[in-house]
């Protein structure tokens, strides 16, 4: 079982004050610790890992991470827009409509996609 360093810190304080307030309890541990060691622990005091909770955990973080920075980029946007808008009406222009990209299933031209000739299958 591995510890992090606050944890083994712990022990380490709790250890110093059993020898401190019994030693011969803090005694017969360490006799009893000898005996011990090398065997491992019984089936029902390990730790049962469920990998599919982990799974889902981290996909469910992963998830709410990239809602959250698709909501910090619509903001965002939002805001250079409007930013945008004050500026140049305040330098007496009027605002320029947003530029689209270029839409590969409708040839650039922007509107419905155009539909292959031939038989309407729909």
């Amino acid at each position: 079982m591995s510890l992090n360093f606050a944890e083994r810190h712990q022990l380490h304080r709790m250890e110093t004050r059993l020898l401190r307030s019994d030693p011969h309890l803090a005694a017969m541990l360490v006799v009893f610790t000898r005996l011990c060691d090398g065997q491992g622990l019984p089936a029902r005091e390990q730790l049962v890992i469920r990998r599919g909770r982990v799974r889902r955990s981290a996909a469910l973080i992963a998830n709410a991470v990239a809602v959250v920075f698709a909501t910090i980029r619509t903001g965002v946007r939002t805001v250079d827009a409007k930013l945008t808008a004050v500026i140049m009406r305040s330098l007496g222009r009027p605002p320029q409509p947003a530029r689209q990209q270029a839409d590969p299933e409708t040839g650039g031209r922007g509107g419905p996609p155009s539909r292959p000739a031939g038989p309407d299958f729909a």
